[in-house]
């Protein structure tokens, strides 16, 4: 009911519907999540943070909550908060090389260069023919000062890179 109350447009019903439905069932991750994507979109990211840690509390292992959380923080401009919680879905999909990929950019943006490094490597590791992931793995490399890494990152996609590709002359 308060998924279809939000969807018609009446939030302050979808919210006291949730509000009902949590108090009969606090731990019932589903509606957690729903206040917080409400509240996302519509009041405080606080409070829809403080929805998707509820959720959390009640399922530690919702990927689904912990990406919307992420994305509220993004948003709300929380860098740090944002990579704590894209830590938290990388244990839980540690294979999962978009996860990484992701990880390794939020790090880039704030600077964190080691830290980004580390994930763009294990993102390679997992997804080691995309070409274009190496390439920014070279960056990261020399951005770092590991030259001979970097060169060998770039060599790899010479040599694998098709003849007129997009990623061939920014790797020359």
């Amino acid at each position: 009911q308060a998924q279809s109350a939000w969807d018609s447009g009446a939030v302050s019903s979808a919210l006291e519907l949730l509000d009902q439905g949590i108090h009969d069932h606090p731990r019932a991750t589903v509606l957690h999540k729903l206040r917080g994507d409400i509240l996302s979109t519509f009041r405080d990211p606080q409070e829809a943070v403080q929805a998707y840690d509820r959720a959390l509390a009640a399922d530690p292992m919702a990927l689904d909550v912990h990406w919307a959380k992420w994305g509220v923080l993004v948003r709300w401009g929380r860098g740090d908060d944002a990579i704590v919680e894209l830590r938290k879905i990388a244990r839980i999909e540690a294979n999962n090389p978009l996860i990484h990929w992701r990880l390794a950019l939020e790090l880039r943006k704030l600077d964190r260069l080691e830290e980004s490094l580390e994930s763009y490597k294990r993102a390679v590791e997992l997804m080691p023919d995309l070409l274009g992931w190496r390439l920014a793995l070279a960056r990261a490399r020399f951005d770092v000062l590991d030259y001979v890494g970097a060169d060998a990152d770039l060599q790899y996609v010479l040599q694998h890179v098709v003849p007129g590709s997009p990623l061939e002359l920014p790797a020359k």
